[in-house]
């Protein structure tokens, strides 16, 4: 399988994406998904900063997936020079 270079977003996570209701929806958006690709997807929307506060209002269960799935993007990073992220347990 091919991999595809997934793009992380630079933006940096200003007061309006931190501000509670943005990190409220983005915390939904972190309990919605299923596989590693949608965490990609959302890598791509939203800045690493305001992700990672959001994270902390994710359940741990799905919180630990997360970080499993942010380990298996961060080693398909490293073949094409994307920094890795990671959530940190609340």
């Amino acid at each position: 399988m091919e991999t595809t270079k997934r793009k992380i977003c630079q933006l940096e996570a200003t007061q309006e994406w931190l501000c509670l209701d943005s990190i409220a929806y983005i915390a939904e958006c972190l309990e919605a998904c299923s596989a590693a690709d949608m965490v990609a997807d959302l890598r791509e929307i939203f800045p690493r900063q305001a992700l990672t506060v959001a994270s902390v209002q994710v359940c741990e269960l799905q919180r630990k997936r997360i970080q499993k799935w942010l380990k298996e993007l961060n080693r398909e990073g490293e073949n094409i020079g994307e920094p890795p992220q990671v959530f940190h347990n609340a």
